[in-house]
Formats: structure tokens, C-alpha cells, sequence
């Protein structure tokens, strides 16, 4: 009975294991530099079920943030983009969820990039309830795995996602 209903309880915990996911989320200078709002957004990201796998509380450069927002060179908000993310500090965040798309997860509690367009269309999002505008929407998310993985190392280049991942079945395919 003994062995029987232990391996019962091993197969139990097997059978609700979940693909473990993970993006990277920005709470750019504008929500960092508010603690209230920068606390009510970390609550948020709790309650949603993330866990913060790795984070940094940093500042960047012209270049630096250049560089992370190369995408979008060329494109008529880039410039104002870079000013803004070089003018303070933010806080950068691995998030980790039992999901089977944390980007899309994350994104979907981020809300549209268009803070008047996600006040109407996703009220309870984060950019609604502490964006400010387009650029000073409070967050940034990956929006692809494989852009996780490029930024993720631009913002923690000695840690390894892959190390982290082991055995979740999470692959760049």
C-alpha cells in the first residue's frame, strides 16, 4: 500500500506540472520613479501568478538604449524612446510562469503600447491604470521568445536562461 500509494502521489505531481515560460518586463523610468505605482505594479505581476526569476534595478545610457531599441531605428519614435529611457533608473525583470506564453501573458497585462487605446480596450491593464503616454507607458515587454532571449541578455549578460530552464521543455524552435 505504502509504495503504491507513494508512487500515486509522484505520477499526481508529474501529470500537473506545468511548462515552465518566461519573458522579460521593463517598468520603464517613469513607473520606477513612482514607488506607489511602481509597488501596485509589482503586486499586479504577483497576482497574476509571475515569479521574478532575475531582476535589476539599472540606468542606461544614449548608446545603451540605443543599442536595446535598435528594432526601431529609423522609425519616428525612436529618438524620443531612447531620451526617455536614458533619463532614469528602471527596473528590468526575468518573469516565469506556468503558462504556455508568458510573453503573451505579460503583454496582455501590460496592455497596448497606445495608452488611450488600452484605457478603452483593457482598462485593468498596467499601461491604462500608470501610462502616462505612448513612450511613458510604464512597461516594455518582449514580444517574441527569441526577443526575450536577445534582450534578456543585453540587461543580465552573465546569467544563463537556458541554465534556469533545464528540464521545462522550453525550446528556441
Amino acid at each position: 500500500y505504502y509504495i503504491t500509494n507513494n508512487l500515486r502521489i509522484i505520477v499526481n505531481d508529474i501529470l500537473s506540472m506545468q511548462r515552465l515560460t518566461m519573458t522579460l518586463a521593463i517598468l520603464k523610468p517613469d513607473a520606477y520613479a513612482h514607488p506607489i505605482h511602481h509597488q501596485r505594479i509589482l503586486k499586479l505581476i504577483h497576482k497574476e501568478g509571475f515569479v521574478v526569476a532575475k531582476e535589476t534595478v539599472t540606468s542606461w545610457n544614449r548608446i545603451q538604449a540605443d543599442k536595446f531599441y535598435e528594432e526601431h531605428r529609423g522609425k519616428f519614435f525612436q529618438q524620443r524612446l531612447v531620451e526617455f529611457m536614458s533619463s532614469g533608473e528602471f527596473h528590468a525583470l526575468v518573469l516565469a510562469h506556468k503558462t504556455e506564453d508568458a510573453v503573451t501573458k505579460w503583454r496582455n497585462l501590460l496592455g497596448f503600447t497606445k495608452c488611450y487605446k488600452t484605457r478603452q480596450k483593457n482598462p485593468d491593464s498596467i499601461r491604462a491604470l500608470y501610462g502616462l503616454s505612448d513612450t511613458r507607458n510604464a512597461g516594455h515587454g518582449s514580444d517574441s521568445l527569441e526577443s526575450f532571449v536577445k534582450e534578456s541578455k543585453i540587461l543580465f549578460p552573465d546569467w544563463d536562461y537556458e541554465q534556469w530552464t533545464i528540464g521545462n521543455g522550453e525550446t528556441l524552435s
